[in-house]
């Protein structure tokens, strides 16, 4: 049997809506009745060493060629409709996209799960194909049996977006053995049971509510992948609005770590297995690795959160622009009053300053009649786009415009001003530098003193004189000595870097000091007797900041560090130090851990002050209403509050 030609197969089942490959596979499975689960996987694929793969399936054209002629099932109709590529394909770079098609179309091996990332992630698959009781009993009602639905396998989505109820395990596990070489259909892997409706006033249950519908928008688009740096860009134009970073691509790390942390609560993220690694996590993580300039594809899920966390869904998401605009879309109006396009969307480009004028964004833009001004953004409205902030230049057509105008001798100064966009002592000044003849009707009007005229190109003369002086001053300075560093040439020469830096950035830019990097060396270095001194030294440390007076100070390795004098050594040498690495591990404070402490402290404070403060004061006190779900710090809440009400009594008694 193993050796025949597969037949034609005529009577695959019709897919059902969002129905999972595997579901299909499995409702045909028990169509056919075969005795063996080998026997199958011949019939689909033409080889008895296929398997039953879940989310990412591979051989697809096989299955699509024992279908007859004219059929719509392709494997492109399988792998867009039935398959979870579509949910990670909206963030994979275009070319990795293109290689997971091709794996899922003639591959046998799993060469889709590596390039996806599935088993790289921290993010794992769930462990069981889950489904929604609610939707197994329409399914029942309209199809008479029910499937496996492909969004309910999607890691991150725990509940039925359609339904709002939590999703159940069913019977099919996705460990290794014998349900690799069987495709089970839903109707004997599922039980009916109550479904478990979520609660609207829970926070966290409305998350994982907006992560399944988001999933679900992803599932039925057709991502051909997503440039990294586009989905950067989005992230950064979001962060920007909030204030939790610069328009020059600068994050706020602290401030987002700590927004974020306050969004999301850490039982949620330890249940998604999105919880941030380590307890001194703002060096990396995978929320800094979205925001910063990308290097890798990372799990959908962790973009999701973050998209959630910004304050969209993931269809709005998609939609933002691709680039960064604070000047909103071109073209851009010209707006001189003096050119017959005046006010009209006829400036193509923009000019995006390399400096932030208060920290706001500033821009530059020329018009083809010579006009060009800039102005500060972000634009808030659309009115915005015709302010002008600065006039560069003025121009031909202007000039022209004011030669014409300068002849009427029926206008006055100020009503020339007004034409043309500007005050009176602007025009006056101009004319003066155009040479314009002073024979008006005005009889006020006298040249102008000499001081207040434009100084026209000798300020150009100056400000050259002033670049190649300062520019001969940098080089001069880096020359005698070759490993000098950007930070001594800033100190020695503080007013020639400021204005190299504004006025000539680009060659500033070429002649900066490389970057010295220098390792010290340590053959000399008694490591044993080091790391028994520093092991010692660290337990002492970590109990002076324990028992410092005040505010607690989290006993983190910075911290060690810096009260030892250490922070590099222990940084970078502490694998040559084992007793140091240890006694290290022992002392340092988990977030929780430092919470408990802060909370005592609190406690402290108000007994100082015989008061008795009810359970959200403390923990507003100490800095942990964050944290007020995880059990610990529970327990040392009602621990304190019971000490406290305990010594206020005592001093009652007494007193009394």
């Amino acid at each position: 049997m193993i050796g025949r030609e597969p037949p034609v197969i005529g009577h695959f089942p019709t897919p059902y809506p969002d129905e999972l490959f595997y579901s299909i596979c499995g409702r045909f499975s028990r169509r056919v009745s075969y005795p063996g689960a080998k026997s199958i996987l011949l019939d689909l694929f033409g080889t008895a060493t296929a398997t039953a793969v879940i989310d990412l399936p591979n051989q697809l054209e096989n299955v699509a060629g024992r279908f007859p002629e004219g059929t719509f099932l392709t494997a492109d109709v399988f792998i867009d409709r039935h398959t979870l590529l579509p949910f990670f394909s909206a963030f994979l770079p275009p070319a990795r996209v293109v290689e997971l098609r091709r794996n899922m179309r003639e591959s046998s091996s799993s060469a889709a799960h590596m390039r996806s990332g599935i088993m790289a992630s921290r993010t794992p698959l769930p462990s069981r194909l889950r489904y929604c009781p609610a939707c197994k009993v329409e399914d029942e009602r309209q199809f008479r049996e029910t499937y496996w639905h492909r969004l309910h396998q999607i890691p991150g989505v725990e509940v039925c977006p359609t339904h709002g109820v939590f999703l159940e395990d069913g019977d099919v596990s996705r460990r290794a053995g014998r349900n690799n070489l069987q495709f089970i259909p839903a109707d004997a892997a599922t039980r009916r049971l109550p479904a478990r409706h979520l609660d609207p006033s829970d926070h966290d249950h409305q998350v994982l509510l907006r992560l399944a519908h988001d999933s679900e928008w992803l599932l039925g688009q057709s991502f051909a992948g997503s440039d990294l740096s586009e989905l950067n860009h989005r992230y950064l134009k979001r962060l920007t609005d909030r204030g939790l970073a610069t328009y020059t691509g600068s994050i706020h790390v602290n401030k987002l770590l700590d927004q974020f942390s306050g969004h999301y609560s850490t039982a949620l993220l330890k249940s998604l297995n999105c919880v941030f690694k380590g307890d001194n996590h703002v060096k990396s993580n995978w929320l800094l690795r979205l925001v910063r300039p990308p290097k890798h594809a990372q799990h959908p899920l962790y973009h999701l959160l973050l998209i959630q966390f910004l304050g969209c869904t993931a269809e709005e998401f998609f939609h933002l622009p691709e680039e960064f605009s604070p000047f909103g879309e071109g073209p851009w109006p010209c707006l001189n009053p003096a050119c017959t396009h005046y006010r009209r969307p006829v400036i193509l480009e923009c000019q995006l300053g390399d400096r932030l004028r208060y920290g706001k964004p500033t821009a530059k833009f020329r018009c083809e009649c010579g006009f060009a001004y800039a102005r500060t953004g972000p634009d808030s409205s659309p009115e915005d786009r015709f302010l002008v902030g600065k006039i560069i230049s003025l121009g031909q057509v202007w000039e022209a415009k004011l030669k014409q105008l300068w002849r009427d001798s029926s206008l006055s100064i100020s009503a020339i001003a007004r034409r043309l966009g500007v005050d009176p002592l602007t025009i006056r000044r101009h004319a003066a530098r155009m040479e314009l003849s002073l024979s008006r009707s005005d009889k006020r009007l006298k040249p102008l003193a000499r001081a207040t005229q434009l100084k026209g190109n000798a300020v150009s003369a100056a400000r050259e004189i002033k670049r190649r002086e300062y520019r001969s001053k940098w080089v001069s300075a880096m020359k005698p000595r070759r490993e000098i560093t950007l930070k001594a040439l800033r100190r020695k020469l503080p007013r020639e870097y400021a204005w190299l830096r504004q006025n000539d950035s680009e060659w500033l830019e070429r002649h900066k000091p490389r970057p010295q990097r220098r390792n010290q060396p340590t053959a000399g270095i008694d490591w044993k007797r080091c790391d028994a001194e520093y092991a010692a030294a660290v337990r002492v440390a970590a109990s002076r900041l324990k028992e410092a007076p005040g505010r607690p100070v989290q006993v983190t390795r910075t911290a060690i560090g810096r009260a030892l004098g250490a922070i590099t050594l222990l940084r970078q040498k502490l694998h040559k130090m084992p007793l140091t690495a240890r006694a290290m591990a022992g002392v340092i404070e988990t977030r929780v851990e430092y919470a408990v402490r802060r909370i005592q402290w609190a406690g402290e404070c108000f007994t100082r002050e015989r008061a008795l403060p009810r359970p959200w004061q403390l923990m507003q006190r100490a800095n942990v209403y964050r944290l007020r779900s995880v059990p610990e710090v529970k327990s040392a809440v009602d621990a304190t509050l019971c000490l406290l009400e305990s010594s206020l009594s005592l001093n009652q008694k007494l007193t009394a």
